[in-house]
């Protein structure tokens, strides 16, 4: 695999053809490997020169990256690990033996108690009911805030859907239905607070024009922030499940 010289390290490239494109595209991969995706064949040197000309944004990239792998939040469900919940990481603790599967929360830890069927697996087990615990929070309290929320703007949705998307955190569709990720449960909740705004400010404003911010920005001053929480952080809420 071709590699070259950036910012005092070997990095991996390749190039992949794609002759519907009309446009260079490159793309950093979860192994930290670069991708150029391309209309049509281009020579090593073309190929270095992009490479070179995105330095600034793929030093970012990698950075990002780099952090994500040393991040021990989300990334197992076993005793001990850290489990993202409202902003916060919380000590995961499977204890086997219980009665019946349950879920309960402190302040500090995540504590689900399975029980001692030798037939189940404890991982699966564990990752199941922890993701339906996730969803189940975070339809209550998307529905509670939505409704509060809609009551200070002065609107009001059609109907709200918690669902398992992977490249969007919400939508709101023509007919003024309300769809979240369910994975928001586990940003901060002025994040979720303005995922909620944002969807029902659409409700005011179909677009994303200077008007729409403008609305987003009278209910949730630091919209800004939590769009860049979303942006730094939004690869560490869909890294498990």
């Amino acid at each position: 695999m071709p590699t070259i010289k950036f910012n005092g390290r070997n990095l991996h490239y390749s190039q992949r053809l794609d002759k519907r494109r009309k446009n260079i595209q490159i793309r950093v991969l979860p192994t930290a490997m670069v991708e150029i995706i391309t209309p049509g064949k281009l020579t090593t040197a073309e190929i270095e020169h992009i490479i070179m000309v995105k330095r600034r944004w793929l030093t970012s990239r990698l950075h990002k990256l780099s952090a994500l792998a040393a991040n021990p939040v989300n990334l197992r469900l076993t005793t001990g690990s850290q489990l993202l919940y409202r902003g916060e990481p919380r000590t995961l603790t499977v204890l086997a033996g219980s009665s019946k599967p349950e879920i309960s929360l402190t302040p500090a830890e995540v504590l689900v108690k399975l029980p001692a069927d030798p037939k189940t697996n404890p991982e699966a087990m564990t990752e199941q009911l922890i993701k339906a615990w996730l969803v189940k929070q975070a339809g209550e309290l998307f529905l509670n805030k939505t409704k509060q929320w809609a009551a200070v703007i002065g609107v009001c949705p059609a109907r709200i859907t918690i669902k398992d998307q992977k490249t969007r955190w919400g939508s709101c569709s023509s007919l003024g239905n309300i769809n979240y990720n369910w994975r928001i449960i586990m940003a901060p909740p002025q994040v979720a607070d303005y995922l909620i705004i944002h969807e029902l400010c659409h409700l005011l404003v179909p677009n994303h024009s200077v008007r729409f911010w403008e609305q987003v920005g009278r209910f949730s001053p630091e919209y800004r922030e939590c769009r860049q929480w979303l942006a730094d952080n939004g690869k560490l809420l869909s890294r498990i499940f």
